[in-house]
């Protein structure tokens, strides 16, 4: 997809476009998707709604922000990044991140969802965001029974996250880039010592 055409379809859920470029040594998006398999005890706070609930987009946009606000998600100017894919329909995914901006009105579960930047319909949300400062992750999902939002911070201290950007990046077959942000995010990051008690 063409930025022009990912510019368009974030306008109406209230995102402007700002670079085609994330932030250096940035967690990969591929990386970012595995939040929904991280557990409570990697600090994973989730917010849902029932997706039979009338007031589904409104309360699922509600629980969105106030994840953002309690994890500080937000840049100085409202920025924040988001995964998208480059590709055209149908071919492998390009997956890279893009600085956007919340605007004052926005709706990330309805007009959002239906871009197809953010997922495949309003109220079908599929999106993964990342604090420009790369200690937050949110991702926007649809379960069978529910949709919602779930944030997980330090994304670095993460095993299930750490163990998939090792992998990828030491396999061959992934993409160079992908094998390149690995590394750098893994760099970034080395692992934390834990200290053995006396």
């Amino acid at each position: 997809m063409k930025e022009a055409e990912l510019a368009a379809s974030l306008s109406d859920a209230g995102l402007l476009w700002c670079a085609a470029e994330g932030v250096s040594g940035a967690l990969p998006v591929a990386a970012a998707w595995l939040a929904t398999s991280c557990r409570r005890e990697d600090g994973r706070r989730d917010e849902t709604v029932d997706r039979g609930d009338p007031r589904l987009i409104e309360k699922a946009n509600d629980g969105w922000f106030r994840l953002v606000l309690d994890y500080g998600f937000l840049g100085d100017d409202q920025e924040f990044l988001l995964g998208v894919n480059y590709a055209d329909d149908g071919s492998v995914p390009i997956l890279r991140w893009a600085r956007v901006r919340l605007l004052e009105e926005w709706d990330i579960m309805g007009a959002g969802a239906a871009s197809g930047v953010l997922g495949s319909a309003a109220g079908l949300p599929e999106f993964a965001m990342l604090s420009l400062d790369g200690n937050v992750v949110l991702r926007g999902t649809t379960w069978q029974k529910s949709i919602g939002s779930l944030a997980v911070p330090n994304p670095h201290r993460v095993n299930i996250i750490r163990d998939y950007v090792a992998r990828r990046s030491a396999n061959s077959r992934t993409p160079a880039t992908e094998r390149a942000e690995g590394e750098a995010w893994l760099r970034k990051h080395p692992p934390e010592r834990t200290s053995e008690a006396e």
